[in-house]
């Protein structure tokens, strides 16, 4: 309710708040050509003073006339009968009464509520030093306000959208229109109980929780929505600067978005705290380029953490299933080879691009078949328990030999050869199958192996053993879909 409403019926004149007849006035009161006076004991005429009848106060001027339709001491108000006025509101339309034209308010003992806050019929209202109620935006100190417009008046509290330039920010006493949603010309405020904006302290940004949702607000009060960097440093293991960043939704939403995907073609180096972010390692996605993300439970992207030295710190588990992040916090899909100190990883999270809207992007485990960027077909296995699920296996697995995970088997032709995996050397045949038993092997019809004691030999012509194999055949050289050297 507006506070022009107050005054129903009330007519907003020169005389503002005349109501009824001319009072009865108690003994001592006196009328002269048409004027009220006020005689006292001595019977002389009081001036520049109050006085009571039937219980309201009247002042008497300087000439002892009584006087209508003016400020006393610019303090109190008198209406048209003389009375002086509590505990209501009124308007001063002509800047000649000693007031700029707006909204006053008197108290119960009739002054002007002047330079501070005043709760009337349950809603707050917020007036200068001369007692002008002050409307529109109002900036007290370092605290934010919203009061509406000039024929409202009341504190604000709760969500806003409001008009807003951000290259124009508005001063004291600017009024801002409303809207339902936001845009390039209006933006979301949130007031708290006490009425001030939620809003950081400087530069930066401040977080609000709002029905158990956390918001973001800058230092102007703004709800900050998009990618933003609300963090002052990043994660150790982060070499990117992606762990400084959440996602607060649309310019309708703003709130942070946790434990859920997100498929969006605008990324953190796309955002105002672009700047946050390095683009020196690898492809940073641009914007345009569709891409997921999850973001966990407080927020930050999963992403590959330089740290990472086994599969299970170099995903992120979501639900039952594992997906591979970038640095960037990019999920992406594909065979994926990780370089670290102690190795290699190697792990594969489907075929699908990444970039696609429904992806098949879940890490697999087992044997699987796999075909890499120029079309060949592999046979991997890969780890399916441990810390290391998901990572390419190396060593004899169920009668095979795998290296990073892809089956190593004999040159076509060939019948058998010697691989080195991890320091140890295997015999295996065309199929891949590790061979064990204590015998002299033959490749295209000549004796060129031989197994004794669990070793591998060399062979003379007569299957006789002649030096024990210390190196392998060269492993299978795959084309991985990318590579991450931590």
């Amino acid at each position: 309710m507006k506070i022009s409403r107050i005054f129903s019926g009330i007519a907003l004149t020169a005389f503002l708040g005349a109501i009824g007849s001319v009072p009865a006035f108690a003994a001592g009161w006196t009328q002269v050509d048409g004027v009220w006076k006020y005689t006292d004991s001595r019977g002389e005429y009081v001036s520049n003073q109050w006085e009571m009848s039937n219980g309201r106060y009247y002042y008497l001027g300087g000439d002892g006339n009584l006087v209508t339709n003016s400020w006393i001491d610019d303090e109190y108000y008198v209406d048209g009968n003389g009375t002086r006025l509590t505990d209501t509101w009124v308007i001063i339309e002509d800047s000649n009464t000693g007031k700029d034209p707006g909204w006053y308010y008197l108290t119960s003992n009739g002054k002007c509520k002047k330079d501070g806050w005043e709760t009337i019929n349950g809603r707050k209202y917020a007036f200068d030093e001369d007692g002008k109620m002050r409307y529109g935006w109002f900036f007290d100190d370092d605290d934010i306000y919203y009061l509406g417009d000039e024929t409202d008046g009341a504190m604000k509290t709760g969500w806003r959208c409001l008009s807003y330039d951000e290259e124009n920010t508005p001063d004291d006493g600017d009024v801002s229109e409303q809207y339902d949603s936001a845009g390039d010309d209006a933006k979301w405020f949130y007031f708290r109980e006490s009425g001030k904006a939620a809003k950081a302290d400087s530069e930066g940004y401040e977080s609000h929780t709002v029905n158990d949702k956390k918001y973001y607000f800058d230092e102007n009060g703004v709800m900050v929505t998009g990618w933003a960097a609300v963090k002052d440093s990043a994660e150790s293991g982060d070499v990117t600067g992606i762990s400084k960043f959440v996602y607060l939704g649309t310019e309708n939403e703003g709130n942070m978005y946790k434990n859920t995907w997100v498929y969006l073609d605008e990324h953190p180096g796309d955002s105002d705290d672009g700047e946050e972010i390095s683009d020196s390692y690898g492809d940073m996605p641009e914007e345009g380029d569709n891409a997921w993300y999850y973001l966990e439970g407080d927020g930050t992207p999963a992403y590959l953490k330089s740290s990472a030295k086994k599969m299970g710190a170099a995903t992120t588990k979501v639900g039952n299933h594992s997906y591979f992040f970038n640095p960037y916090g990019v999920m992406r899909t594909g065979l994926i080879r990780i370089t670290t100190d102690n190795g290699e990883i190697v792990g594969y999270f489907g075929d699908d691009q990444p970039e696609d809207s429904n992806p098949d992007s879940e890490m697999r485990t087992g044997k699987t078949t796999v075909y890499d960027d120029f079309g060949e077909k592999y046979t991997f296995y890969f780890n399916d328990s441990g810390s290391n699920k998901g990572a390419g296996y190396s060593g004899e697995k169920n009668n095979f030999l795998y290296s990073n995970g892809v089956l190593v088997k004999a040159e076509d032709g060939m019948d058998y050869e010697a691989f080195k995996v991890d320091g140890k050397v295997y015999l295996v045949n065309e199929t891949g199958k590790v061979q064990t038993s204590s015998k002299a092997y033959k490749c295209d019809g000549t004796y060129t192996y031989r197994i004794s004691g669990g070793k591998v030999y060399y062979t003379d012509d007569e299957g006789e053993a002649d030096g024990e194999v210390t190196e392998g055949g060269s492993l299978p050289d795959v084309e991985y879909h990318e590579e991450y050297d931590l």
